[in-house]
């Protein structure tokens, strides 16, 4: 899937400069990461090209989440154990205010992160480990207390996020796979090739993220945290543990001791996630229309009502199939009367075995034509 602006996240950045929503920063303007913790006003300068954030960029498509960096140093440098050094850490960081609310998520400074702005509730994050790629993850910070994981562990197994208050230090993260399933994962922990997608300049100078908006998961209602129509605020950020900077270097540091460093671009406010693809691709259907409607509820648990309707009278085939296409059950296979058609899938396949949690497809297929939904089942 493109954007709107047709972004491939393929390390070629042309694609680019055609997206309007961007942020300049200051060269020159990076600084230490322990400022708030440790009681001062504001943070003091660090040399540390590798985080200057020079210029972000934000777009979305119906279903994901696209941003853009281009820093002075190289996104993504760390120091490696390879050669000796302390294993670094480096972090390229989109921070969403979901709700528009800023009520809910925490402040930017209590992540040592400025110019600070409040109400951040998700990250889209990409950590890079030892030299390399580590993680594309999701992250969530609806907590003020560590025993609130508690339940939000619960909440999360479940594909349910909650936006609460929240302090920078208790939060959950994961990643998601093509399957639906996810892990819960923590800083420099093993490497997981998730949905999300990043890709890198052969210079080194830019990166573009990637993140489908399913991976943020839903509400108590069953409804998505990231949908189009929604308005939210973003900031980005890069930040690393600096064992190789100016700044470690100056000090005669030799790899092995972290000067935490960072940058964060003023935010991008009131970004509404536009649906430009209704009038030519989805639709809200007439009443002479072939469609298929999204089911509801979704994600769920143990039941979903899925309607279509059919403008003619025709012959047609309304299946369901897992993540790898694998068919589950067909509901359908022959000639239906126009007009609109509601079934219930109670989550079994076609030998009425109740079927595992995770992401199925149902396809509606008639004259030719082909329509698919998404459908998650939680446990």
């Amino acid at each position: 899937m493109i954007s709107q602006n047709n972004i491939i996240i393929d390390g070629a950045f042309d694609d680019w400069q055609q997206v309007t929503t961007v942020v300049a920063d200051p060269a020159y303007d990076e600084h230490d990461t322990d400022w708030y913790s440790d009681g001062k006003p504001q943070p003091e300068a660090r040399k540390y090209a590798d985080v200057d954030l020079l210029e972000a960029r934000f777009t979305h498509d119906r279903d994901n989440l696209y941003g853009y960096v281009r820093a002075r140093g190289i996104v993504g440098r760390t120091a490696k154990s390879a050669d000796g050094h302390k294993a670094g850490r480096y972090y390229f960081i989109i921070t969403i205010d979901m709700d528009n609310d800023d009520s809910t998520g925490y402040p930017l400074q209590q992540g040592n992160y400025w110019p600070n702005s409040i109400g951040y509730d998700m990250n889209m994050e990409i950590e890079f480990y030892d030299g390399a790629f580590n993680t594309g993850h999701y992250l969530h910070h609806g907590f003020l207390a560590e025993s609130e994981l508690v339940q939000g562990r619960i909440d999360l197994y479940n594909y349910i996020v909650r936006l609460a208050p929240a302090n920078y230090d208790d939060y959950l993260q994961w990643v998601v796979f093509e399957d639906s399933t996810f892990i819960e994962v923590s800083d420099k922990g093993p490497v997981h090739q998730g949905i999300i997608e990043v890709a890198l300049s052969a210079d080194g100078h830019e990166a573009e993220m990637k993140a489908p908006m399913w991976g943020f998961f839903w509400d108590v209602n069953g409804i998505p945290i990231v949908q189009l129509g929604n308005t939210i605020d973003i900031s980005f950020s890069l930040e690393g543990s600096g064992e190789l900077s100016e700044s470690a270097q100056e000090a005669g540091y030799d790899g092995m001791t972290s000067m935490w460093g960072s940058d964060t671009a003023s935010p991008i406010e009131d970004y509404v996630l536009e649906d430009l693809w209704s009038s030519v691709e989805q639709g809200s259907p007439t009443p002479d229309q072939f469609h298929l409607y999204q089911n509801y509820p979704n994600p769920f648990n143990p039941c979903t009502t899925i309607e279509f309707y059919l403008p003619v009278s025709e012959p047609i085939v309304l299946s369901i199939c897992d993540a790898q296409g694998r068919q589950v059950r067909v509901f359908a296979d022959d000639e239906l009367p126009a007009g609109a058609h509601t079934l219930q899938w109670r989550g079994d396949d076609e030998a009425g075995r109740e079927v595992s949690s995770g992401l199925y497809f149902t396809r509606l297929i008639a004259g030719g034509r082909t329509k698919t939904i998404k459908m998650l089942r939680v446990r």
